[in-house]
């Protein structure tokens, strides 16, 4: 008799336990899920930044120009990224609520902010170019040019319904509807 209901307590603690861990997997997933977007963010950052230098030979000289160029307007770029912060919060929630005008509303409340960043990012290509051999300066206009056709061609394809995370190609290749 002993045995028997050491074992069943045992057996229920086990499912007990599992039915806790259960329950606990949909926040460190959403946890998990929020860490990834912001390494995609970074990853995206660095793929804009080689797709920029895409050919380009830089010498020690250039190197360490534009590491004090990048230097100087990440200090810039962090705060202001600081000072948007709750707006995007803001925004994101409202998304995930499904008022996506609500979300809209923030954004262009926000313009100006917004505007600074395209300033700033302006501003640090303009310095960048000029820490350039005008052999790189070439091949570095040629890329910004390509981005920027890359660019067009997604907003346009958003524009006519192909682009976005759910009405994507993947997602028309995968045989998933949006």
């Amino acid at each position: 008799m002993g045995k028997t209901r050491v074992i069943a307590l045992v057996v229920a603690s086990l499912v007990s336990t599992a039915s806790f861990a259960g329950a606990q997997a949909p926040a460190q997933q959403g946890a998990q899920q929020g860490r990834h977007a912001m390494q995609r963010g970074t990853r995206a950052g660095a793929r804009v930044e080689r797709g920029l230098f895409r050919g380009i030979k830089l010498s020690d000289a250039e190197k360490a120009k534009l590491k004090d160029i990048h230097g100087k307007y990440a200090t810039q770029a962090k705060s202001l990224r600081e000072q948007m912060k709750p707006a995007m919060q803001e925004a994101r929630a409202d998304r995930q609520k499904g008022d996506t005008a609500a979300a809209r509303a923030v954004m262009v409340r926000n313009k100006a902010s917004f505007q600074k960043v395209a300033e700033l990012r302006k501003s640090e290509q303009a310095e960048v170019r000029s820490a350039l051999t005008p052999e790189n300066q070439k091949l570095y206009d040629a890329n910004v040019q390509q981005m920027a056709k890359r660019r067009d061609e997604m907003k346009a394809n958003r524009k006519d319904g192909k682009g976005g995370r759910r009405g994507g190609a993947h997602a028309q290749h995968s045989g998933r509807a949006g």
